[in-house]
């Protein structure tokens, strides 16, 4: 699938997204002269500020679908009153992928938003590196996101340890909220997000050391995934065991494990596991991982 809008769609939004601008412009002469300017020529420094004066008078979008100046008809004037649900930040962009770009927000409670490109898909304008710092505006546009026309981009060296950083934040943010892909309808948390955050970060050692704290955090706020916590450790150590099992020449056999404890064997998945709950609370059987040892 192709990352930006079609050239039907580019030319719609240019055409509702000049005459909006230039509406602006004649209630506060950001732009002065004896014609009318010719925005998509302007200095994009006048543009950004033609857009101060729309976000900090929001009404005005309003008053253009009421006057409609430019004759436009009831989808087109939809469209243009929908971009009172538009996102201004400073973001990351923290992947491309098929469907889209990903436009990560800076600040608490970070949301990850699929961005479409207008004349161009958004990789091709950007310098060819990530994570990368960007100030735009994100618009609503046909239960789509694009981005305004205007980007700026900021060359700020990014280390491992932000790197790292900055890509746990973006699994957080899409455990929490997914990859937000419509500004329609209010922003809502996933339910099954703390179990899909969990699950990142139990993904190996290394993470559990480095999200210790979060770990804990989410298990004391929802004690239900204990479950999860233990499945997944287990899961972690069955590797480890299957790698010692081999170097002592074990056979093929069925193992039952919770957590970093291997607790039976069986010559089926079946009697493994009916070995294993027979040891293990019914509460905790959830928890319990079972792997097979040796060739299938």
């Amino acid at each position: 699938m192709i990352m930006k809008l079609s050239k039907e769609d580019v030319d719609l939004y240019y055409k509702l997204h000049w005459s909006l601008l230039s509406y602006v412009n004649q209630k506060y002469r950001v732009i002065g002269g004896s014609i009318e300017p010719v925005l998509m020529h302007e200095n994009p420094q006048k543009v950004w500020e033609l857009y101060g004066k729309l976000f900090s008078n929001i009404e005005l979008i309003d008053s253009f679908g009421s006057e409609n100046p430019f004759n436009f008809n009831r989808e087109e004037l939809d469209i243009v009153r929908s971009w009172k649900n538009y996102v201004k930040d400073r973001f990351l962009i923290v992947a491309h992928l098929k469907d889209y770009s990903v436009f990560m927000t800076n600040g608490e409670d970070q949301k990850a938003y699929g961005v479409l490109g207008l004349i161009d898909e958004i990789e091709d304008v950007v310098p060819p590196f990530m994570p990368l710092f960007v100030e735009t505006i994100l618009f609503p546009f046909k239960s789509r996101i694009i981005y305004c026309g205007l980007m700026s981009t900021y060359n700020i060296h990014i280390g491992s340890n932000m790197r790292r950083s900055i890509q746990a934040e973006y699994q957080k943010a899409k455990s929490k909220f997914g990859i937000i892909n419509s500004l329609d309808k209010p922003v809502m948390e996933k339910k099954e997000s703390d179990e899909e955050l969990l699950r990142y970060y139990l993904r190996s050692a290394s993470r559990r050391m480095e999200y210790e704290y979060e770990i804990h955090e989410i298990l004391e706020k929802n004690p239900a995934l204990g479950n999860v916590y233990s499945l997944e450790i287990g899961r972690s150590y069955a590797k480890e065991a299957g790698k010692k099992l081999s170097q002592i020449g074990a056979s093929t056999t069925w193992f039952a494990v919770f957590e970093d404890i291997v607790i039976a064997s069986g010559k089926s998945e079946e009697e493994a596991r009916e070995r294993a709950y027979a040891v293990v609370p019914q509460d905790k059987r959830a928890g319990v991982h079972v792997f097979r040892h040796g060739r299938k």
